[in-house]
C-alpha cells in the first residue's frame, strides 16, 4: 500500500520542511508514501474533495482559509479522517481536542516527536480499513433494484466482457452489468486490490502470494480460491502483502 499524505501550510519553506522530515521517518519504517502539497487553505479542501488522504497536516493559522474550517469540511466529507495540526501555538491543542483531530505538533517541528506521532497515526489508519472492511458496505444496482453488499462478505470480483462477477462467502456470488472503472468509483479502493486486468480482490481475504498467484480464503466454507496475479500488478501486490507481513 502506498499512504497519501495532504500537507498544508501557507510558507512553501514549512510545506519542505515537514516533506523532508516524513521522508526521512517513513524511510526508516519502508513504507511506501506520496506527499501532496499546498499553501493555500482553499485548495487544500478542494483536493481533499477529489481524492482522500490517509493523513492530512494543516498548519492552523492561514490567511485564506484556516485548518480548523478544514478539518470541520474535512470530517463532514470523511468522518474517519486522520487530521495533524502543525502550528506554533500550543492554545489549538484544546481545539484539535475538541474536533477530535488526531493529534497536533509544533513547530519547529521536532523529527523524532514527529515519528511518534506519525506511528500512532499509521495504526489509527489501519484500525480504520479493519473497521471499514467489517462494516462498511457498498451498493450496487441490479434489475432496476439496489443491493447493499458487506464488503466483509466479498472475496473478489471477476472482470467478463460487459459483465463483473462478484465472489461472495458462502458461493452467494453476483453477476452484474459494469465495468472495472464504474465499480472502483462505488468500491472502497482502500479495502480491495486490483492484481490483474481481470481482478480486484479483497485485502483482508488473502492467505497467501506466490509468484504467479493469489489464494484467497473463505473462511466460512474453509475453502480457497485461486486468482492469477498480471504481469502488470506483480510489483504493487507484492509492495501491498510483504509490508504487510513484515
Amino acid at each position: 500500500m502506498e499512504y497519501r499524505f495532504l500537507l498544508c501550510d501557507d510558507l512553501e519553506s514549512h510545506v519542505d520542511i515537514l516533506e523532508k522530515y516524513i521522508g526521512n521517518c517513513m524511510g526508516k519504517k519502508g513504507v511506501l508514501y506520496k506527499c501532496y502539497k499546498t499553501t493555500s487553505g482553499a485548495e487544500a479542501l478542494e483536493m481533499y474533495e477529489k481524492q482522500k488522504y490517509d493523513i492530512a497536516f494543516l498548519d492552523v493559522e492561514m490567511p485564506d482559509v484556516s485548518g480548523i474550517e478544514i478539518a470541520e469540511k474535512i470530517f463532514n466529507i470523511d468522518k474517519d479522517a486522520v487530521i495533524i495540526y502543525v502550528t506554533a501555538y500550543h492554545q489549538y491543542a484544546e481545539k484539535a481536542y475538541e474536533q477530535f483531530v488526531f493529534h497536533y505538533i509544533t513547530k519547529p517541528i521536532n523529527e523524532a516527536r514527529l515519528g511518534i506521532v506519525l506511528d500512532k497515526a499509521l495504526e489509527k489508519i489501519e484500525e480504520n480499513k479493519h473497521r471499514n472492511n467489517e462494516m462498511g458496505f457498498f451498493i450496487i444496482k441490479k434489475d432496476n433494484k439496489k443491493i447493499k453488499i458487506m464488503n466483509r462478505d466479498v472475496l473478489y470480483f471477476e472482470k467478463i466482457i460487459n459483465n463483473v462477477n462478484i465472489y461472495m462467502v458462502n458461493n452467494e456470488n453476483i453477476s452484474i452489468r459494469t465495468t472495472f472503472k464504474m465499480l472502483e468509483k462505488v468500491i472502497d479502493m482502500r479495502l480491495y486490490l486490483r492484481c490483474h486486468n481481470g481482478f480486484i480482490i479483497n485485502k483482508s481475504k488473502i492467505q497467501s502470494v506466490s509468484s504467479k498467484n493469489i489464494e484467497i480464503l473463505d473462511a466460512k466454507t474453509n475453502t480457497n480460491k485461486i486468482v492469477p496475479i498480471g504481469r502488470n500488478y506483480k510489483k504493487a501486490v507484492f509492495d501491498y502483502y510483504f509490508k504487510v507481513k513484515q
